[in-house]
């Protein structure tokens, strides 16, 4: 958990205190630590985030097993939905915690940044306590259920590591077609629709903010972001209840 939460925070201080570490692309002309960019870090790293979800869900789901304990454990009075579901929420709240590592990075890179003649003071602008709470009941803690949903089922059902990793790799190309269908202007809402991560559902949605409403407006439970986040939360629901 902290190895990831370290490795978060590094990143995303390095990308706000130097123009040469860069996540998601160039940042243009608004603040280094504008809400579209703490966004931006948070939506890029949930691709890195699967790998988490990949590690800690599969333990969760395999521990007993690879150790022979299930046995055991299932002769106990305990229930098996109390078991698993005691299981995934353990799993989900660890996979969330490394995440507030890039709000960290963030806030330690815009302090030091101007300290040290890195980057003018003037390319940095407020912290906004709803990039945080938006985005993470928005995209990091649904991002991870969606992923965990997904590694728990398969790991569960096939009692098998390599499987877990194909099912975290099935939700990359997902990703990757939800791309291929921006390309085409027509398929725009369909493609935004259909990214687990959310990532370019928030570019579409964003295309014609202004500079200043970069620098001041993050996500909010509205329009397209709304849509695709109920509907994968969805998919993640029915997944886990199966």
């Amino acid at each position: 958990v902290w190895i990831f939460f370290f490795f978060f925070s590094l990143l995303a201080g390095a990308a706000v205190a130097s123009d040469s570490v860069q996540i998601g692309g160039a940042i243009g002309n608004i603040h280094k630590n504008a809400p579209d960019i703490i966004t931006t870090f948070v939506l890029v790293l949930s691709i890195f985030g699967l790998l988490i979800a990949t590690a800690f869900f599969n333990n969760a789901a395999l521990r007993d097993v690879n150790n022979g304990f299930n046995e055991i454990m299932f002769s106990l009075p305990i229930k098996k939905s109390g078991y698993f579901l005691g299981r995934f929420m353990g799993a989900l709240v660890l996979s969330t915690i490394p995440f507030f590592g890039i709000f960290l990075g963030v806030w330690v890179g815009t302090v030091i940044a101007p300290v040290f003649d890195w980057v003018d003071a003037e390319r940095f602008g407020e912290f906004y306590l709803s990039t945080l709470v938006n985005n993470y009941f928005l995209f990091i803690l649904p991002n991870m259920f969606i992923g965990g949903s997904i590694i728990f089922f398969l790991a569960h059902k096939f009692k098998n590591t390599i499987v877990s990793f194909v099912g975290a790799l099935i939700i990359v190309i997902l990703y990757i077609t939800s791309g291929e269908l921006l390309s085409d202007i027509e398929n725009e809402t369909l493609g935004a629709l259909m990214d687990v991560f959310g990532i370019r559902t928030y570019s579409i949605y964003t295309k014609y903010w202004t500079p200043a409403e970069k620098n001041t407006l993050g996500p909010v439970f509205d329009g397209l972001i709304l849509q695709n986040r109920l509907i994968w939360l969805g998919v993640a629901m029915a997944i886990s209840a199966l």
